[in-house]
Formats: structure tokens, sequence, C-alpha cells
């Protein structure tokens, strides 16, 4: 992995996409990455859970959550702010949501009584039916 990055490294190019690039690297591996991208002169596009690669490489966010995209121009720093007052938004907007989950959970399950009761009812009258195809068959065979 190390030296397919070398070898991209030097290759000239305008944009790398990289995904979780700290995973299985070494503290020094980790350092000289964050060095060599930090060099780059292209775009790089990064999908990392390491925070502090984050905070030593970014300098635009791009969140992509419950199907929209929200756009940060800043460092991770910027993105921690500027998320904390979404995040408090998020958190009343669930407290809201977590007061109407109880009727919302009675009903679903209700349903999935009703369901199963139907499911019940389907079998047997599929049983029923093939009881009678059976004693028809029969019925036939011997007259």
């Amino acid at each position: 992995a190390r030296l397919s990055f070398c070898k991209f490294m030097v290759t000239p190019s305008t944009l790398l996409i990289l995904d979780e690039p700290t995973n299985h690297l070494d503290i020094p591996s980790k350092e000289m990455l964050e060095e060599a991208i930090s060099e780059y002169t292209g775009t790089v596009i990064t999908v990392s859970h390491d925070r502090y690669f984050v905070k030593q490489i970014v300098n635009r966010v791009i969140e992509v959550k419950d199907q929209t995209i929200q756009d940060y121009q800043g460092d991770y720093n910027y993105y921690l702010e500027r998320n904390l007052e979404a995040r408090e938004r998020e958190l009343a907007r669930a407290e809201e949501l977590e007061e109407k989950a109880p009727k919302v959970k009675a009903k679903s399950k209700m349903s999935k009584a009703e369901k199963l009761a139907r499911k019940k009812q389907k079998v047997q009258a599929f049983q029923q039916s093939k009881q009678k195809s059976k004693s028809m068959k029969n019925s036939k065979r011997w007259n």
C-alpha cells in the first residue's frame, strides 16, 4: 500500500480520492502521509474516522448525512463549531420525535400483530384447501 501511494504521489494528477488512508498505518507512516498531502497541490477527497489526521489536512469539510450535503468552508475546528449549532437543533428535534415515539411504536406493534394473524389465517386456509384437494383426489380414485 505504501509503495502504491508513493507511485501515485510522483505521478502528475490533480485529484486524489482516499478512503480511510490511515487504516493499518503506524505513526511515522501517518505523519509521512499528512506531510505528502499537505504538499500536494491538487484536490484531495478523503473519508476518514481519524480525527487527528482530518484536523491536520483539511481546509473544507463536506458532510453527507440523512440524504443531505452540508458544505463547511473551513478547517475541521470550524466544522465542529458550526456543526455544534446543527447538533443542538438536531437534539431538540430528536426529543420532539421521542415524545411521539411511543404512539408510533404502539401502532407498528399492532400492525405486526395483525400481519401475524393474517399470515396464520392464510396458512390455515391453504392447509384446509390442500386437505380438501387430497380428499377429492382420493375420492376420484376409488370411484
